[in-house]
């Protein structure tokens, strides 16, 4: 993943962020096509990671509208949980306990919230994934490094503190946007991948892989 807002902006046109723009809502159709109506393999462990991977290929689709029309924070506040919630859908998959699986499969309840509460955070989570024979180390990795480059500011953000307060001052460059937008696309392809390994369909995983080619061009990572 990409963080490019130090270097030169001259190069990111009115003309090139609209076209990325219309690159981008094609990439949100073709996921939206390719996710729907799959089910999971019938086991808690994949239905909670299929879940969550759908759940982060919304943030992705609503952070996509936001920035296209100009609501520039909102949409750069949801990367976070975007990010977040495709963590927690491969935690599901490699890591995550049984008791953990049960706890957070229950029908929505005050007692089964209460029981639920706890849930690992991110680092926790990749701490665990690192820790799971099964976790792709390269994905880890992606991981990781998304992180790295990204979780201050996503936090700054997430909070309302300096970040989105001093843009009112600079206002937000396009090829921030562009990086930004580019970075919760590879985050939404991986959760596109996520929610076709939960299923257990060779077929639907071949179709999630595809992206990756065919939208190479607003993609900032090498598919798994």
């Amino acid at each position: 993943m990409v963080d490019r807002e130090n270097q030169s902006l001259q190069d990111m046109t009115e003309q090139k962020f609209a076209a990325f723009l219309e690159t981008n809502g094609r990439f949100h159709e073709r996921v939206a096509k390719h996710l729907v109506g799959l089910a999971p393999f019938p086991e808690q462990r994949y239905d909670l990671a299929l879940r969550s991977a759908l759940l982060s290929t919304e943030h992705g689709a609503a952070a996509f509208v936001l920035i296209a029309n100009q609501f520039y924070a909102p949409g750069y506040t949801l990367l976070r949980t975007q990010f977040e919630t495709l963590v927690r859908g491969i935690w599901f998959m490699y890591a995550a306990s049984d008791i953990w699986i049960e706890k957070l499969s229950r029908a929505l309840t005050a007692e089964a919230a209460e029981a639920g509460k706890d849930v690992l955070m991110v680092a926790d989570m990749l701490k665990s994934l690192r820790s799971s024979e099964s976790a792709p180390r390269a994905l880890l990795d992606q991981l990781e490094a998304c992180r790295d480059v990204m979780w201050k500011a996503l936090n700054s953000y997430n909070h309302g503190d300096f970040h989105p307060l001093a843009r009112f001052t600079t206002g937000y460059p396009r090829q921030l946007s562009y990086d930004v937008l580019g970075n919760s696309n590879a985050i939404t392809a991986l959760a596109s991948q996520l929610a076709a390994i939960a299923t257990g369909d060779q077929e639907t995983m071949d179709s999630a892989r595809a992206l990756h080619a065919d939208f190479a061009d607003c993609l900032p990572i090498i598919s798994q």
